[in-house]
């Protein structure tokens, strides 16, 4: 789902609320959750899950044209692990 089709469904859900109302609480939701990352390095929305900063180890790629080793440095990146609500509702 893309920033404007859940605008799109935060507008469609509240009807007194204009589309550029919706968008523009969408884009402050998401600053709000990136800061809280950056600050925090861990973001938990309860009955939804987990966001956590993890540093992903140094290690060696192949450039696929070539085939030769490449150097793939060091690196932050975001993970999600979902509430355990919404993992047993998802299960058959």
């Amino acid at each position: 789902m893309t920033r404007a089709e859940l605008a799109k469904k935060v507008h469609e859900t509240h009807g007194g609320m204009t589309y550029e109302e919706a968008r523009q609480t969408v884009e402050t939701v998401l600053a709000l959750l990136a800061e809280g990352l950056c600050r925090d390095g861990r973001l938990l929305v309860s009955g939804f899950g987990t966001f956590k900063v993890v540093e992903r180890k140094a290690r060696t790629g192949r450039d696929l044209g070539k085939g030769s080793p490449v150097p793939i440095p060091t690196r932050k990146t975001v993970v999600f692990v979902p509430s355990r609500k919404w993992v047993k509702e998802a299960a058959p």
